[in-house]
């Protein structure tokens, strides 16, 4: 499958814990200081639309999202063009992206103690539906790169379910670990 827009989103533990507002500095900094992969561009705030986009860190690859659209409030990576590798290498590069991000949010002096990303369940989506439509048969087709992608990131089985039936969304596949996973550093170290 020649999928190359990939969105990988980890969620917040506790959403209560944080206002989307503490981020604009926050990735204001990472852009001076080129804290994640990729040419960063701009922050761009959106958190006064409910169940928006929240806080946008964009780059030239791909965007770093403070999101509260897919699901609840999250850190959603989406990679925006053309990767190199095989889908599995792909969607694990992805995945490394999201889980770098979380970590180093985890650790900005304003969020540490308040901000914990949740290990054990992830949202994957393919952001083309002419590659990856909305059905059981892409989920098939592209359950074997998942497994091949996973296993570099989570230690034991995981599941995979679609999220919504309705074909005129994007395929949208929540993963969720069997094994308990200590933290988004833990499946950071996996990856490696």
């Amino acid at each position: 499958m020649d999928l190359h827009k990939i969105i990988v989103k980890f969620f917040v533990a506790d959403p209560s814990s944080v206002k989307l507002d503490e981020f604009i500095p926050v990735f204001h900094r990472w852009i001076q200081k080129h804290a994640v992969e990729g040419t960063l561009i701009d922050v761009a705030d959106y958190g006064h639309l409910p169940q928006g986009p929240g806080v946008v860190l964009v780059a030239h690859e791909a965007d770093y999202f403070m999101d509260t659209m897919e699901g609840p409030l999250g850190l959603l990576y989406n990679r925006k063009i053309s990767a190199p590798g095989r889908l599995p290498d792909r969607i694990a590069a992805a995945f490394k992206a999201a889980l770098v991000a979380c970590a180093k949010l985890e650790a900005e002096p304003e969020f540490q103690g308040r901000l914990r990303f949740r290990a054990d369940e992830a949202l994957f989506l393919a952001n083309d539906r002419l590659h990856a439509p909305n059905n059981d048969e892409t989920l098939q087709a592209l359950r074997s790169d998942f497994s091949a992608a996973l296993a570099k990131v989570y230690p034991s089985n995981f599941d995979l379910r679609r999220v919504s039936e309705d074909a005129r969304r994007r395929l949208s596949v929540r993963v969720t670990s069997r094994a308990e996973v200590a933290d988004v550093s833990s499946l950071l170290a996996r990856i490696g």
